[in-house]
Order: structure tokens, then C-alpha cells, then sequence
């Protein structure tokens, strides 16, 4: 049996899709949590009505606090060991939670478990399909030995509920790259994880979307969590956000050259896939060129063909 957990802000827009994908799953047995963190539009009434028509849903409401406490507070609730996430403007594909529990039965030591996506635009069409470097076993083991950053799509994810609480559960000041953060501690922790090498969710990328609208913010907390990551395995304790801003403000001129490079490269290519997104070409093309002169080494393997790769940190 599953748990099925939907964080959603201000939703209203796409939850009836998400809902919908859920209860269309071939397998039956799985509750699903909507977690409403304190919406301002329609997306709490919305849920309340499937919740009214369906008894497998059930509506979590409270203030706003943010994803990583709603999705703290809602796996408390969550009755069953595994948990499958889906944001609240995605869908998954009608298999989805009957094959990543076979492929979960069939490696009974996995504790997290992603999938590839489908990237989709405001209208649903398809846009491009992702790729993952984690498809193998031995990819995962090699990227803990290199203290290389493990990322999986979050609403592709099925986690162990008791694997994700042991590692203290979601980290509210690492979002938008909270998800990040507790994956490579779970891995830290000696679980295994990895990601089925099947499309099995929709992801949508539209202008809302963390990784357009804080792509900056994704960046910079992308580095944090990995400079945390190297502190815990090098025995040291971990930076606060304060110290990791101010350790990068000492750094060498250059050195804090080329962070800002990358940086403005990578919010230049997310403003490129939003605009791609809503087919707004004029507005994509110097943005996407933009990008390319600044990191074409970031930004080539993703446009040619333009493909988004699940490399890590891709939250919305």
C-alpha cells in the first residue's frame, strides 16, 4: 500500500489534473494526502470536493509554512511505509505507482526510488524527456564515493517513510533544494536509491515554476548543499546559509567571477525553458544564446537535442 503525498500552494490552476492522475492509477490501494499550505485561490476547495467524492483522499490544511514542512507534517500522517510524491500541478502516468512498486519488490533494499519525466508545458503538451545518470546501481555507488550530488525528480520520487524520517525528514532552510539536501543524506546513511529508467510522471514547467521564478536562489542553494555534503563527509561541521554566503563573498576575485558566470548562465537557460514552455520564441532565443556564451558545457547536453537532464536540484 501506498501513500500518496500532494503539497499545493495556489494550485488551483492545475490540482483537478493532478488529482485526477492519482485516482486513475492501476493500482487501487494507496490513500492520497493533499497538503494545503495555506492557499489564497480555490485549490483548498477543490480538494475537498474530490476528498467528498473519493474516501482514499484526504485534505491537510494549515498556514502557510512552506514545502518542506508540509511535507514533513504530512508524511506524519501518511499510514503506509511508502510514500510517492506528486506536486500539485503534475500528473503521473496511469502505471506509474503500479510499476515502481514492482521495480521496488524486485529490489527489496531500495529506499528511494525516482523515475524519468515527461517535461510538459502549461497546455500538457510534451516538450522533452529527461535523462538520469542513476539508472544503474553502480552509478549511485560511485557518486558517493566521489562526493559527487545525488538528484532524482521529487514528484517522481517513492521513498521509505521510515528511511526519510531516520534522516530527520526535510530541512526547511535548503529549499528550493530541501529534496537535494536529504537525498545524499540518505545516501550518506548507506541506503540504496535509484531511478527507474522509465517515463512514469508528467513534470510541468511553466512560469510559476521554482526552477524559473528562483532559479538564482535554486543555484545558490544548490552550492550550499553540496558544501554541506563535503563538511559532513570531511568530518567538519556544516556552514549556516550566513557562513556559506559569507565564506563565498572571501573567495578570490576570479573564483567569485566564475560562480557568478554560472550562476547568470543557469537563470538565463531556466528563463529559456519557461519561455520555450509557452512557445514564446522571440523571448527565448536570446536568453537560450545568452546561456550558451556564458556555460556551454551546462547548457549544449540539455538543447541539442533539447532535452533537460535530471542531473540534480530540478524543483520547481
Amino acid at each position: 500500500m501506498i501513500s500518496v503525498l500532494m503539497p499545493a500552494y495556489n494550485a488551483e490552476r492545475y490540482i483537478d489534473e493532478a488529482i485526477e492522475s492519482v485516482l486513475a492509477q492501476t493500482y487501487r490501494d494507496f490513500e492520497l494526502i493533499v497538503a494545503d499550505d495555506g492557499s489564497t485561490d480555490e485549490t483548498l476547495a477543490i480538494a475537498r470536493r474530490y476528498a467528498a467524492k473519493d474516501e482514499r483522499v484526504h485534505v491537510l490544511t494549515h498556514a502557510n509554512m512552506g514545502m518542506g514542512d508540509t511535507l514533513n507534517n504530512a508524511l506524519q500522517h501518511a499510514k503506509h511505509e511508502w510514500l510517492a510524491r506528486l506536486d500539485a500541478d503534475d500528473r503521473m502516468k496511469p502505471e506509474r505507482l503500479e510499476r515502481q512498486l514492482a521495480f521496488v519488490q524486485t529490489q527489496p533494499e531500495l529506499a528511494v526510488l525516482s523515475s524519468l519525466v515527461a517535461f510538459i508545458d502549461e497546455q500538457g503538451g510534451v516538450i522533452g524527456v529527461s535523462r538520469s545518470p542513476f539508472t544503474e546501481a553502480e552509478a549511485v555507488r560511485r557518486a558517493v564515493q566521489t562526493n559527487t550530488l545525488i538528484g532524482f525528480h521529487h514528484p517522481a520520487i517513492l521513498m521509505r517513510k521510515s528511511v526519510v524520517q531516520a534522516a530527520g525528514g526535510y530541512r526547511k532552510a535548503f529549499w528550493p533544494a530541501d529534496d537535494l539536501d536529504l537525498w545524499n543524506r540518505i545516501a550518506e546513511a548507506g541506503h540504496a536509491m535509484l531511478v527507474q529508467p522509465t517515463v512514469l510522471t508528467e513534470y510541468r514547467i511553466h512560469g510559476e515554476s521554482v526552477c524559473v521564478s528562483a532559479a538564482r536562489q535554486t543555484t545558490l542553494k544548490l552550492e550550499w548543499v553540496e558544501d554541506c555534503m563535503l563538511r559532513r563527509r570531511a568530518g567538519e561541521p556544516e556552514r549556516s546559509w550566513d557562513d556559506f554566503m559569507d565564506y563565498r563573498r572571501q573567495l578570490p576575485w576570479h573564483r567569485r567571477l566564475n560562480h557568478e558566470r554560472c550562476i547568470l548562465a543557469r537563470t538565463l537557460y531556466k528563463g529559456a525553458v519557461q519561455h520555450r514552455s509557452c512557445r514564446q520564441y522571440f523571448q527565448l532565443a536570446p536568453k537560450l544564446l545568452g546561456a550558451l556564451a556564458l556555460e556551454p558545457g551546462y547548457v549544449a547536453p540539455r538543447v541539442l537535442p533539447w532535452t533537460f537532464s535530471a542531473t540534480f536540484g530540478n524543483r520547481k
